[in-house]
């Protein structure tokens, strides 16, 4: 394996890392949000859109 095909990958890995970072920050994100709304305006029932017709 050359030296640029090590660079590659450990770049791989460090994106794969990055992206998994992210999507947990979203997920507590969302939670944040979820109790947030909850607190407002206490529990609501959200209607999917394909429910609204």
């Amino acid at each position: 394996m050359t030296a640029n095909e090590k660079d590659v990958k450990r770049m791989e890995m460090q994106i794969e890392q990055l992206i998994s970072i992210v999507a947990n920050q979203n997920n507590r994100l969302n939670r944040i949000e979820d109790l947030e709304r909850k607190k407002k305006f206490g529990a609501v029932h959200i209607i999917p859109l394909a429910e609204r017709v």
